[in-house]
């Protein structure tokens, strides 16, 4: 049985690697995903800077911020999760663009 066990473990499909690329746009490097192209700044935010892309997989238009020493100062971290709560709460109100992914880089 525990043959059995470990054979449909060793079975089981794994999910895709995530594949990244880079790009440099304003100064700050963005590493995202590849499914993310056309990237293009739109502005400065409150702790970094943002741009609008192309999401290749579903047809939609995102917009990516990256966020950079989001948790070296504790008041800041805060408020950044306190942003991204936000957004996951308002994500569907039709003015509000919602959270679609968090990537968290080293």
């Amino acid at each position: 049985d525990e043959m059995d066990l470990s054979m449909s473990l060793e079975q089981a499909p794994r999910p895709p690697q995530r594949q990244f690329h880079t790009f440099t746009i304003s100064g700050t490097i963005f590493e995202v995903e590849t499914r993310y192209q056309n990237l293009r700044a739109v502005g400065q935010g409150s702790y970094g800077l943002v741009c609008s892309a192309d999401d290749v997989l579903t047809g939609n238009k995102v917009a990516i911020k990256k966020v950079t020493d989001a948790f070296q100062d504790l008041i800041d971290a805060k408020r950044i999760l306190r942003e991204i709560k936000l957004l996951k709460h308002l994500g569907d109100h039709e003015n509000v663009i919602g959270l679609v992914d968090i990537s968290v880089m080293p």
